[in-house]
């Protein structure tokens, strides 16, 4: 939801205000700006990598790999558990 705010206060910020979008969409402005300046963590940003390696991974194998041959992406320089997979 703060993915299309966020687009369409962009877009149509010249029409609409933000405020009035928030108002319309009934989320505090607050909600906005935190979306809008939000930065990611370490972790997020590693996790984020490892889900599209994941996802790189079982494409490769046309979609026959499971979770119990991914997690063995230790050899690739990712720590990841079977459960984290």
């Amino acid at each position: 939801m703060t993915l299309f705010l966020l687009i369409c206060s962009i877009e149509h910020q010249d029409v609409h205000p933000i405020q009035q979008v928030c108002y319309v969409l009934d989320i505090p402005r607050s909600t906005y700006y935190d979306s809008h300046h939000k930065t990611f963590s370490n972790r997020e940003r590693e996790n984020n990598e490892l889900i599209q390696r994941i996802t790189e991974i079982h494409k490769e194998s046309k979609k026959r790999y499971g979770a119990s041959k991914i997690h063995h992406l230790g050899e690739e320089g990712y720590k990841a558990s079977i459960k984290h997979v």
